[in-house]
């Protein structure tokens, strides 16, 4: 790493295979690297950031102390997997999208609902909350996100919000709960389960489908649409705002939380191969802000959410290594692994300084006869 002219954010411990322990970088180390075998030293040694992953998710590297911070390493990794980003872009032209997107969303959230044992107990929100203090819970901070979008969205008993990605339930529950009558879209099974467990269990006025949300045939307009953490996974910006004119009413807003990056297809390899396949990729706001312009779709409201997903992510973390024998006995080590990197790797993304990745969330009006409403 030093070779290549990095500078190394923080000191740390490397412990090799042999036993011996060397200091890397100055000050008092914050986490320490284990070495478990040869393959994890010649991960190491190709500096190459999918190497290195693959060689955490097999055992064949450890992290302890700080892990956070061990994420900031990345800035001094290669990820050059050619062949990997291209494919990603060319399949679903050559394949076709909609046929793709059930395998891509399975790959993720089919893993018989294991990511639960992460979330916030009440609601399992799997996008950030929203914290008035670093020491909130994931309960508190879940529940006030939800009533930031149920305000947002101007919701009232009696109207009808589409969910678009409903997850496992939360915000269905949330506004069903508050008299609005709920539809939700997914493209995972396991979610889709579960949700419409929830919507028995509490005797909710929802429903929840097995739909792709470009093909989404619903036969009227609802007053509201709500699109948490899914647009990364849409991407197509300007048919996701043809796709809102068409099936929001006049009036009716739109709410979105997403991660952002400052390049277009700035995806990892790692992110690609193991956790989100296919047209994946972080927000770009400069085409989705053209893409809003061009549409009949007006911006409400803009609200930074990167410190919000950091203490998410940081204490998702926290919960799923709290959890791991659970996680193991459910779904095995190698998903334990590959959950605590994407954990850690969230933090450390949305915690790092130099800011290549942030979080918004985003309020949309589709204008009226009387224009965007006030408030």
């Amino acid at each position: 790493m030093l070779a290549r002219g990095g500078k190394l954010p923080c000191a740390f411990r490397v412990h090799a295979p042999d036993g011996t322990t060397t200091l890397i970088g100055d000050g008092a180390p914050e986490f320490d690297l284990f070495i478990r075998n040869q393959n994890g030293l010649r991960a190491l040694q190709s500096i190459s950031e999918l190497r290195i992953a693959d060689a955490y998710v097999r055992g064949d590297l450890d992290l302890e102390g700080d892990v956070v911070k061990a994420m900031w390493l990345r800035d001094l990794l290669s990820d050059r997997n050619v062949w990997l980003k291209l494919w990603r872009r060319l399949q679903p032209l050559i394949l076709g999208r909609e046929k793709l997107n059930p395998e891509w969303i399975a790959k993720h959230y089919d893993s018989g609902n294991v990511q639960l044992l992460a979330l916030d107990q009440d609601y399992f929100a799997y996008t950030p909350g929203v914290y008035l203090s670093d020491d909130d819970t994931l309960e508190e901070s879940s529940r006030r996100k939800y009533e930031f979008a149920w305000d947002q969205l101007r919701l009232q008993p009696g109207q009808e919000l589409l969910e678009v990605g409903c997850g496992w339930g939360g915000m269905t529950r949330y506004c069903a709960t508050r008299g609005a009558r709920v539809t939700g879209i997914t493209l995972s099974k396991d979610q889709l389960g579960f949700t419409r467990g929830v919507i028995e269990r509490y005797g909710l006025d929802a429903s929840a489908h097995y739909q792709d949300f470009f093909t989404f045939q619903p036969g009227k307009r609802f007053d509201a649409i709500s699109c948490m953490g899914v647009i990364e996974d849409l991407s197509d910006y300007p048919r996701v705002m043809q796709r809102f004119s068409e099936l929001v009413k006049p009036g009716g807003r739109m709410y979105l939380d997403f991660a952002s990056g400052k390049v277009p297809f700035g995806t990892s390899s790692f992110i690609t191969k193991y956790v989100w396949p296919g047209t994946f990729r972080m927000t770009y706001m400069p085409e989705l802000m053209a893409a809003i312009d061009k549409s009949p779709i007006q911006l409400v409201g803009v609200y930074n959410d990167r410190h919000n997903y950091y203490l998410w992510a940081r204490n998702g973390h926290t919960r799923w290594v709290e959890n791991r024998d659970k996680v193991v006995a459910q779904a095995g080590e190698e998903i334990y692994r590959l959950f605590r990197l994407l954990y850690m790797g969230t933090a450390g993304v949305m915690n790092n300084p130099s800011h290549e990745v942030t979080a918004y969330r985003l309020v949309l009006e589709l204008p009226g006869p009387g224009g965007v409403r006030q408030g």
